[in-house]
């Protein structure tokens, strides 16, 4: 049994965890601890969750993809080096553990999978994840990483099952 991982990375990042058939498996928001003024990854309890995947199917049954740090206009240094941060820590407990995966840019797997209308990027994967799967608990106003994980977790898997 493959399981397909997508990780949108960031302090309200998720993992969002679909079977082979694009079933949704699991939805872990990762968690963030408040340090003084900033927030932290905690990232023992994110490999914590990644490891008990490995455990259950081993690590040659699961394919990651793990959306490329980009730095976004406006965002100030020490945003992009805590946020290229994250992404590195992620993609070191991935490679720790054996996990086979990708960086893809949020450009080209948002230009494939946000299918909804409009402007709004956190909307049309707001409204395309919940086209696609109405389970998806995507009531809270940061939700949005929960729709874009889950799209992301789409496109590796229709790129690894259409190869």
């Amino acid at each position: 049994m493959i399981l397909f991982f997508g990780i949108d990375p960031g302090l309200s990042g998720c993992l969002v965890v679909l079977s082979h058939e694009g079933r949704l498996i699991g939805v872990h928001d990762l968690p963030a601890v408040k340090n003084g003024s900033k927030r932290d990854l905690m990232l023992s309890s994110v490999a914590r969750t990644v490891r008990d995947y490995v455990e259950q199917v081993g690590a040659s049954e699961i394919y990651a993809t793990l959306e490329k740090h980009t730095p976004r206009p406006g965002q100030g240094i020490g945003s992009q080096c805590k946020s290229a941060r994250i992404a590195g820590q992620l993609e070191g407990v991935l490679a720790g553990l054996g996990i086979a995966y990708e960086l893809t840019h949020p450009a080209t797997w948002s230009k494939v999978m946000r299918d909804a209308e409009g402007t709004d990027k956190k909307a049309r994967s707001v409204l395309s994840a919940s086209r696609r799967w109405p389970d998806l608990d995507l009531s809270r106003k940061k939700d949005h990483n929960r729709a874009d994980a889950a799209l992301i977790a789409e496109y590796g898997r229709q790129r690894v099952i259409n190869e």
